[in-house]
């Protein structure tokens, strides 16, 4: 028998522009940005952060309300 998804279902988004212009802040954080996009120059160090650990964060900044129904999602 399948596992059932006992996970709240994720809410409906409509993005405004401010939403993603924090998006966008949040993803250009020098931490966030050196996981998620990689490295500019060679000598930059990266982050010990797996790209989930930061999605994660940047959705509990961006969607907070969603964040707080499911964090996993």
């Amino acid at each position: 028998m399948p596992k059932k998804d006992t996970a709240p279902a994720i809410l409906d988004v409509h993005w405004s522009e401010d939403m993603t212009w924090n998006l966008l802040s949040e993803v250009e954080k020098d931490d966030n940005r050196l996981v998620l996009l990689g490295k500019w120059e060679k000598k930059e160090n990266t982050s010990r952060d797996s790209k989930i650990t930061v999605f994660q964060q940047i959705g509990a900044v961006v969607l907070p309300e969603s964040y707080k129904l499911n964090p996993m999602a």
